[in-house]
C-alpha cells in the first residue's frame, strides 16, 4: 500500500500551499500520512512556512523573506478572501498533535550553520520520532549529521555513497529501480517526488510525495 505525502499541504482553490490550514487538512485526511512543507529563515532569525524566497508569488505581499523580520512578514496574507492566513512559524506546526509523518525541506543558500543551530533549538522543545529533516543543501544537513534525527537528501541523481541518512528522496524522472532496491537492502525510508499518477501503483510501500487538491 503506498503512503501518500501531501506536498506543501493539501491546498483547494481557497487554500493555499504552506499555509497553516493546507497542513492541517492534509493531517485531517485519513488517506494521507503525512504532510510535506518548506521553511526559511527571516531577518530576525525566526523559522517560517515558505517554498519561494519571494513572498510576491504566494502572498499579497512582495519582498525576500531573509531581509523582513516575522513581524513583516505577518502583515500579509498568504491564503485567500475567503480563509486569510499569515505566514506560519515552525513552531506553530509542530504544536499539532499527530503522529503523522512531518516532512520539513530546509530552504537556505547561506548561513548554513546558524540555521541549523536555531532548527535544532527549536526540535528541542518537541519530542516527535515523526519529523523529517531533508534539503538540496548538504552542507546544511552536515551539520545534522550528528543528532538523532531523521535526516535524508533531496537527490536528482542515483549515485548514492554515504550511507549515513535515515531516508532518501528519490526524483521519479531520474531514479532507477537498482537504486530502491539497493536502499531497501540498507533497510532506508524511501520517499518518491514528481511520480506520475499513472504510475503510482508501480511502487508499492513507499512514500509518495505529491500534490494534493
Amino acid at each position: 500500500m503506498n503512503k501518500i505525502i501531501a506536498h506543501r499541504g493539501k491546498t483547494t482553490k481557497k487554500i493555499k500551499e504552506n499555509t497553516y490550514l493546507a497542513i492541517i487538512n492534509a493531517i485531517n485526511d485519513k488517506n494521507i500520512s503525512g504532510v510535506e512543507f518548506d521553511i526559511r529563515l527571516s531577518k530576525d532569525n525566526k523559522i517560517v512556512i515558505i517554498h519561494d524566497n519571494y513572498i510576491n508569488r504566494t502572498s499579497n505581499g512582495s519582498g525576500s523573506v531573509e531581509n523582513m523580520s516575522l513581524k513583516e512578514l505577518q502583515k500579509y496574507n498568504y491564503g485567500t478572501k475567503d480563509f486569510y492566513q499569515t505566514i506560519p512559524t515552525l513552531d506553530k506546526i509542530l504544536k499539532i498533535n499527530t503522529n503523522k509523518i512531518l516532512l520539513i525541506e530546509v530552504k537556505t543558500n547561506k548561513n548554513n550553520k546558524l540555521f541549523a543551530n536555531i532548527l535544532l533549538k527549536t526540535l528541542k522543545n518537541y519530542n516527535k520520532n515523526n519529523i523529517y529533516i531533508t534539503s538540496f543543501n548538504k552542507r546544511f544537513l552536515n551539520y545534522l549529521k550528528k543528532t538523532n534525527l531523521n535526516i535524508g537528501p533531496l537527490i536528482f541523481n542515483n549515485n548514492i555513497k554515504n550511507k549515513r541518512y535515515n531516508f532518501y528522496i528519490l526524483n521519479y524522472l531520474t531514479f532507477k529501480d537498482k537504486t530502491i532496491k539497493k536502499l531497501k537492502k540498507q533497510n532506508k525510508k524511501i520517499f518518491i517526488w514528481s511520480l506520475i499518477d499513472k504510475d503510482i501503483d508501480n511502487y508499492n510501500n513507499l512514500y509518495l510525495i505529491k500534490n494534493i487538491n
